[in-house]
């Protein structure tokens, strides 16, 4: 531990010299900014960037592009909340609550909670990373192709059951339509079009963004206007003092309320992250389910549940310190962004891997203590900003429809540059309107579509590994806990009802 501590103010000498404080802040403001825009993502632009640190100083200009990776995380809760569009996949279950709370007129509780959250979340993320990342990378070595396919089944099952809100029957419809529209494209293993009608723009698949977009931000935008709802933003018009610095944050007792949630979603969130493969989004997802099923009031969530907001982004920012585990300890990239992480190392020079922290230690904990200094840096930018972003919200509800319309027309079509990815926001508009009118829950369409890829390629993978027999599964312990799970998720609704349908029937005589 001493020699730890040791490394890590090394750490921090290395930081804390003007260029790299002010190559960090960089990185941080932009990763926020690329959080907020739909359709754009840490990955596109870290790809962009990539060409500009060819030959520069590492520490710097690795600490500006994971300030960015991680400041996404940060600025995603910013519209997921204000007007119901995740910037990323990540921040989709933080518009679960944190929008339902903005229409109440508490948009600045939901973010203040978000920021301490994502700053909570992303320390514990980074301590942890600090004390157990080594460990924690050779666990992690331990998942291969079936130990993928059961986490990705258990998230499934937990949806249709933890995450259902008593609707299980429509959320498995919701789900196994999710798992079609995911279906569409080219085979994963065997390049064969798929579902795409003869459509050559179908070729790649459905997008993320023209998905979520159409079914969480535009649909709940024609919904708001036919049925006249408005977000309720108590104001005096012209006075922003309300929207000061102080009232940001939320009540003391709503963040000791909120504390063990963040905690949780912190913790669990960064070990998902180790896992290559995971990422942030399964994390978040999870742990919302995990919150959901520990909480004396499950049936608030999706309404304005402060607790799932605070879960959400800890889980979030937590994910996005445990995806370096994989990159720095083992060079192994966790998701697109990290593998352009990795191209960045090599491009000033470095290898990432087991021989990282022995022959550069000065690069691993410069790294590491610059995430320490960007989490404070994020913090500051994002809550200094929130009192703008309430303000927006406070702007005429005529202009701000057509305000947000146009956001998510531009940022979809700026995706690919294309107006087939528009044409397909608005089908899932329509398929979104349809759904929210017959009550079934749209959240579940979108998490299959994010991960049913995954799913289907781990499948067939494992099928791959045990010649077509799946059961060989269950000769891996991670698997069979995995599945065990999975299976006490669907029990317990299913002797709950056998309980209830008794309990009735004893009354009755």
């Amino acid at each position: 531990m001493a020699e730890t501590l040791s490394y890590l103010m090394l750490g921090f000498q290395e930081v804390l010299v003007p260029t790299t404080l002010l190559m960090t802040f960089i990185g941080v403001v932009m990763g926020t900014v690329v959080g907020v825009l739909p359709g754009l993502g840490p990955s596109a632009a870290l790809s962009v960037l990539l060409p500009m640190v060819y030959g520069k100083e590492a520490i710097p200009s690795l600490a500006m592009l994971a300030g960015i990776y991680y400041g996404a995380m940060f600025g995603g809760m910013i519209t997921s909340i204000s007007i119901n569009v995740p910037g990323e996949s990540a921040s989709v279950v933080t518009s679960f609550d944190g929008y339902p709370l903005a229409k109440q007129g508490k948009a600045g509780m939901a973010m203040g909670i978000s920021a301490i959250s994502s700053f909570c979340g992303g320390t514990f993320g980074i301590i942890l990373l600090t004390i157990m990342g080594a460990a924690l990378a050779k666990f992690a070595l331990a998942f291969g192709p079936p130990e993928y396919f059961a986490i990705y089944l258990f998230t499934f099952v937990a949806i249709m059951t933890i995450g259902s809100g008593g609707k299980i029957i429509e959320s498995a419809i919701a789900l196994i339509f999710g798992l079609l529209i995911s279906c569409i494209g080219l085979d994963v293993m065997t390049g064969t079009a798929r579902l795409t009608f003869g459509s050559v723009n179908l070729l790649a698949g459905v997008d993320f963004l023209p998905a979520v977009v159409g079914l969480f931000g535009l649909s709940e935008i024609v919904l708001s206007l036919s049925e006249g709802e408005k977000i309720e933003i108590d104001k005096k018009k012209g006075n922003y003092k309300q929207y000061s610095f102080k009232n940001v944050f939320p009540k003391l007792h709503d963040f000791i309320h909120s504390l063990p949630a963040i905690i949780r979603g912190g913790v669990v969130g960064f070990i998902v992250g180790v896992l290559p493969g995971a990422g942030a989004t399964i994390a978040t997802f999870l742990t919302y389910n995990i919150e959901k099923r520990v909480s004396k009031d499950p049936d608030s969530f999706g309404k304005g549940n402060i607790r799932g907001v605070a879960v959400a982004e800890a889980a979030n920012n937590g994910a996005a310190s445990g995806a370096f585990v994989p990159l720095l300890t083992l060079g192994i990239p966790g998701s697109a962004t990290t593998a352009i992480l990795i191209g960045a190392f090599i491009m000033v020079g470095i290898t990432p891997g087991p021989a990282l922290f022995s022959e550069h230690p000065d690069v691993a904990w410069g790294l590491i203590s610059s995430m320490y200094v960007g989490n404070v840096m994020l913090i500051i930018i994002t809550t200094a900003f929130i009192p703008f972003f309430i303000w927006v919200l406070g702007i005429s509800q005529k202009t701000l429809p057509i305000i947000v319309a146009s956001l998510c027309v531009v940022g979809t079509y700026s995706l690919n540059n294309s107006v087939f990815d528009v044409l397909l926001m608005l089908v899932f508009t329509v398929i979104g309107l349809l759904m929210k009118k017959l009550e079934f829950p749209v959240s579940p369409v979108i998490i299959a579509i994010v991960l049913g890829g995954d799913l289907e390629f781990a499948f067939r993978q494992t099928l791959q590994l045990f010649q077509g027999n799946i059961f060989m599964s269950f000769t891996r312990p991670i698997c069979v806990v995995l599945y065990l799970l999975s299976l006490l998720l669907i029990a317990l609704p299913v002797v709950g009802g056998i309980k209830k349908r008794l309990a009735a029937k004893s009354q009755v005589s």
